[in-house]
């Protein structure tokens, strides 16, 4: 699952790049966790779909490991079948994350069976991107509230705000930290999808997801703005 074996070497050798630059960076950056940091102690036990908007992925790859994974939380992550989701994979993988390939668009189905397995049979929380590979941007689509309702397992949304920070120029416009900045983080409470939730219960729950990871960033740019 997720062999970096078979991406390409000039796809690997700019995961590794962009894997240094993050470790570099972040080691400059002052990081607190403002809301939610008890519950991640007990997510190991349980797992748990952690939601994140695409524009936050670069800080997470240094996040991840750091806060999630020296807790004893296995974690994995689904990464496109685009060369794009390559470098996503192997980055994950570098920072110490199973990797699914797959996307809504291509190989989605398949991706998800694999995350279903993954998280019943290997007590594996994951880590899913609700605006996916192509947006728009802020937008969550239906497949985090769905894996949902097939696990069982509650949506964790998380976010944050980096005091400075540059935008690349993408769809998403990509968040990375400038160095030395502060950074605040948000977890935010558990969102449970019912198992026997219908096409209009989903969407009440795909709109709860989407509203929690905005709330989440706003209330990470309160505490950046407070200063406290």
């Amino acid at each position: 699952m997720g062999d970096e074996s078979k991406t390409p070497f000039k796809l690997r050798f700019y995961s590794f790049l962009l894997h240094c630059l993050a470790r570099a960076l972040i080691a400059t950056c002052r990081t607190r966790i403002v809301a939610g940091e008890k519950r991640l102690d007990r997510i190991a036990e349980n797992p748990v779909i952690f939601a994140a908007w695409h524009n936050r992925i670069f800080y997470f790859s240094v996040f991840a490991p750091k806060y999630l994974i020296s807790r004893g939380i296995k974690l994995a992550m689904m990464s496109s079948l685009s060369k794009d989701g390559a470098i996503g994979a192997s980055l994950g993988q570098r920072s110490g994350l199973r990797v699914v390939r797959g996307s809504a668009h291509r190989g989605g189905t398949e991706g998800f069976r694999r995350f279903y397995r993954v998280m019943k049979k290997e007590s594996c929380s994951t880590i899913l991107l609700p605006d996916g590979s192509r947006g728009p941007i802020y937008k969550a689509k239906m497949g985090v509230a769905m894996l949902a309702k097939l696990t069982g397992a509650p949506v964790v949304p998380i976010s944050y705000q980096a005091e400075r920070c540059w935008r690349v120029r993408s769809w998403d416009r990509l968040i990375i930290p400038k160095p030395f900045s502060r950074i605040a983080v948000v977890v935010g409470d558990d969102l449970a999808i019912e198992r026997d939730a219908d096409d209009e219960a989903l969407e009440r729950g795909r709109a709860r997801i989407e509203s929690a990871l905005n709330e989440a960033g706003a209330r990470a740019a309160e505490a950046i703005k407070g200063k406290n």
